[in-house]
This record gives structure tokens, C-alpha cells and sequence, in this order.
């Protein structure tokens, strides 16, 4: 039987060896980041594995943003997403997680969303992919 923890490490491994990690200031953990990070940083998790023979699950790629401060002209300076850095790294981790197969798994990008972290003053891309666990023969 699959779990939580199994998609969770392919998706790990498959961004940790890719043109990402080389592309963001911070680093790529599971689970959960550094609580006080400032640093565009990705996170994978995952939501419940089904215990069917060909098992069902969804996971999630995090890739979080610092927010950058814009002044119009005769205004207050304000916060607001870094759209173009967003932009960038969106590209790249939607091909790295796209989709994929092998004999044992197969996995592709479901849809992918921008959420704002106001107590943090950073913006995150969520990927959500779904993942089809095949039974060994």
C-alpha cells in the first residue's frame, strides 16, 4: 500500500533534481518550511491516499513568494505580489510536475491557484496534483 508519504518523496525527488531548486533563493522541503522564512522556498504535502487496489491521492507543491513594495507616484508604498517572479517560477515547476509515468505510479497537474500569506507579506503558487498508485503484479 501506498501513502501520504510516498507521493510526497516522489515529488521531493523529482523537484529536487530539477532546474527549480537551482531557481528559487531558499530550499525545498516536505511538509512544512522554516516558520520565519523570507526566502522563495517550496513546500510539498499531501492529502489523503485512497486503499483501493489502484490507489488514489492528491498532492500539493507550494512555492512561496516575498511580497515586493511598489510606491505609485504621490501614493503610499504598499505591498503586493511579486507577479513576475510568480510567473517565472510557475513555468518551471508546471513542467517538472506536468505529468509523468511510470510501471508503478502515474501522476499530472490538476490546477494550479495564487493564495495570498498576509502575515507573512508573501504570496504562494499551489500546484495540486493527482497521482494514480498501480497494484505490482
Amino acid at each position: 500500500m501506498k501513502t501520504t508519504f510516498d507521493q510526497v518523496n516522489i515529488l521531493y525527488s523529482r523537484l529536487s533534481g530539477s532546474n527549480l531548486k537551482t531557481a528559487i533563493t531558499g530550499s525545498i522541503y516536505k511538509l512544512v518550511r522554516l516558520t520565519d522564512s523570507k526566502l522563495e522556498d517550496v513546500v510539498v504535502n499531501s492529502l489523503p491516499v485512497t486503499n483501493d487496489q489502484i490507489q488514489r491521492g492528491t498532492a500539493n507543491v507550494n512555492i512561496y513568494v516575498p511580497d515586493i513594495t511598489y510606491k505609485p507616484q504621490n501614493g503610499k508604498a504598499q505591498l503586493v505580489p511579486n507577479a513576475e517572479r510568480l510567473y517565472e517560477l510557475a513555468a518551471i515547476a508546471t513542467q517538472v510536475v506536468n505529468e509523468h509515468s511510470t510501471p508503478d505510479y502515474t501522476f499530472w497537474l490538476v490546477n494550479q491557484s495564487l493564495i495570498p500569506e498576509p502575515e507573512t507579506n508573501q504570496h504562494y503558487i499551489n500546484l495540486r496534483i493527482d497521482f494514480r498508485f498501480f497494484p505490482s503484479l
